[in-house]
């Protein structure tokens, strides 16, 4: 969050406290048991700041898929940095939401509850799926720009896929429900390299 300011670093915080209060409650309670007004009064805001930001209960429940590359890092990926070795950059880019140690317990928080939210509510998986897609498909579009693709070529759309795919695993290592330790960022990076070590060595660098 480096490259937010103070108003849109407060816009996120909320969004993310409205999202992380929507599945805790219906974790515990039941997608039908739970309105907006609980929501609301859950992460301390009115009804109003609630609908600002989600259509309905469902739409926060779904969320934003998977961690969005902070955008100082998709600038300079679209730059051609900041290495200039394309398999190596497009880690940096998927790994950077995950950069700040404070965001590391929240974020592990979240997806345990998701997945149980998953266990719990398995009609929600459709459109938990739909915004994992949207999500690599931004990858995909940021692949397209940095190399002059047209985002419906297949380039971008499959090292988008692959790249994701590497980050899910290396996610999913730490992802249980209940981990015998908390995670740091050092781990989480470590795993990912290792992870992008194995690609590299199977198809070679990216030009």
């Amino acid at each position: 969050m480096r490259s937010l300011g103070l108003r849109e670093r407060k816009k996120l915080a909320t969004r993310k406290t409205l999202q992380r209060e929507t599945v805790r409650l219906v974790v515990e309670h039941g997608l039908d048991h739970v309105t907006v007004e609980d929501v609301a009064a859950a992460a301390d805001v009115s009804e109003r700041t609630f609908f600002n930001y989600f259509s309905s209960k469902e739409e926060a429940l779904v969320g934003d898929g998977p961690p969005r590359p902070l955008e100082e890092a998709r600038e300079t990926f679209v730059g051609g940095g900041p290495t200039g070795e394309l398999t190596e950059d497009l880690k940096r880019l998927l790994i950077s939401p995950l950069e700040d140690e404070s965001d590391i317990g929240p974020f592990f928080e979240d997806l345990r509850l998701r997945m149980r939210l998953i266990e719990l509510e398995p009609q929600l998986v459709p459109k938990l799926k739909a915004a994992f897609a949207a999500g690599e498909q931004e990858i995909s579009e940021t692949l397209a720009e940095r190399l002059g693709d047209d985002p419906g070529d297949i380039r971008p759309q499959i090292l988008a896929e692959v790249g994701m795919t590497a980050m899910r695993f290396s996610i999913r290592r730490f992802g249980g429900p209940t981990p015998e330790t908390p995670v740091s960022v050092q781990q989480i990076h470590a795993t990912f390299d290792h992870a992008f070590a194995v690609l590299r060595s199977a198809f070679g660098p990216q030009h």
